[in-house]
């Protein structure tokens, strides 16, 4: 049942359900954090690992954390970097490039020198970011697994939200008692919020096991770990569903990774209360825009796409969409063909402003009740 709730952070609140878009690299690609709000965002999502790798947290909390780094008052969501190193691991293998139970040993891409990320490093990391909403290291698996793998890093994440969870206390100076007093849905929390992933691959047997040993530690937000998807590539409903079925009502539930429109909606109505994905931002660089059902060249079930690049738009004097971006309004799909066309930045802002926007308004009619 899709939930309308606020999430209070110490830079404001969230109301659910929420789309975070991706600020991989302390920005998101093409647009300005007044432009994020000129379309309706409140609230985004960094990662931990690529900021630790091309600036050093010791460097941003130098410069006052990343509120004010960023310029942005508004909440902000770090991952615990995990994500990325195992996509580095298991995408470029070396002699090094491993997965213990100290943690994840990688080589730093960007200048050749050893790393290891642990659960407490982590959470090292993302309080020098000094973030509203922070994340666990957990162990992602890819989608086709084997059971025993999936069950290694679940047993493997349970272990590193233990140790994470200690790393929290002990930096912020908390104790059980303390972390208890906080509340997500009910007023402005006096710490960061603190979120578990729950792995365990397509499995609901294991996606239990992991969902109930992390309940037992006690988290202010549970997370779905790796895609639900099916081996087709659509998301699997009916894992998603009973995932959502085990984990608290006075928590948060974060779907990562997720995604189009039609996740987005199909998931809120199931009662996941986040989101994030790189779809609307990415897309936008290459000319693929989500506009309103019928409007498009392709239509999916609440939402159509242009291929802006193809030929059909070259002539066309057609306004974006219904719903655009205000900075959008006279601006017709032939010129901005032209702009995406010739890589302009100008086209790269105005096609993610609109992006940005729609998904925007699909979060504000799903917490209108309208869809």
């Amino acid at each position: 049942m899709l939930r309308k709730k606020t999430i209070y952070t110490l830079h404001g609140s969230i109301n659910t359900p929420a789309f975070l878009p991706d600020a991989t690299y302390g920005s998101i690609n093409s647009i300005s954090f007044d432009d994020a709000i000129s379309s309706g965002i409140n609230e985004i999502v960094t990662t931990t690992l690529h900021l630790e790798l091309t600036l050093g947290s010791s460097y941003v909390q130098e410069l006052g954390g990343l509120h004010k780094f960023f310029a942005w008052d508004k909440p902000i969501l770090t991952d615990s970097g995990g994500y990325q190193v195992f996509s580095l691991i298991h995408r470029k293998s070396n002699n090094f490039n491993s997965i213990t139970e100290e943690g994840a040993n990688f080589i730093n891409h960007k200048n050749g020198s050893k790393y290891l990320l642990t659960p407490e490093n982590s959470q090292e990391i993302q309080f020098k970011l000094d973030s509203d909403i922070r994340v666990l290291l957990d162990e992602p698996l890819d989608l086709k697994a084997e059971y025993d793998k999936n069950l290694a890093s679940v047993i493997r994440t349970t272990n590193w939200a233990k140790r994470g969870k200690k790393a929290f206390l002990d930096i912020n100076k908390l104790d059980s008692i303390e972390f208890n007093l906080t509340h997500p849905f009910k007023s402005t929390p006096k710490r960061p919020l603190l979120g578990a992933v729950v792995q365990g691959g397509n499995s609901f047997e294991l996606r239990k096991r992991s969902a109930e040993e992390l309940i037992e530690l006690d988290f202010d937000s549970y997370n779905f770990g790796g895609l639900p998807l099916k081996e087709d590539g659509k998301v699997d409903l009916e894992l998603s569903e009973y995932l959502v079925s085990l984990l608290p009502e006075n928590k948060i539930r974060y779907a990562m990774g997720i995604g189009t429109p039609d996740d987005i909606v199909n998931l809120a109505h199931l009662g996941w209360d986040m989101f994030d994905c790189v779809l609307p931002t990415r897309n936008a660089r290459h000319g693929y825009l989500f506009v309103p059902l019928g409007e498009g060249d392709q239509d999916y079930k609440y939402y159509s796409v242009i291929h802006l690049r193809s030929e059909r738009y070259k002539y066309s004097n057609q306004e974006i969409a219904s719903i655009t971006h205000p900075a959008l309004k006279n601006i017709s799909r032939a010129y901005l063909r032209h702009l995406i066309r010739i890589n302009e930045t100008s086209g790269q802002r105005l096609a993610t402003l609109h992006n940005l926007y729609f998904y925007e308004q699909i979060m504000r009619q799903l917490r209108d009740g309208q869809i």
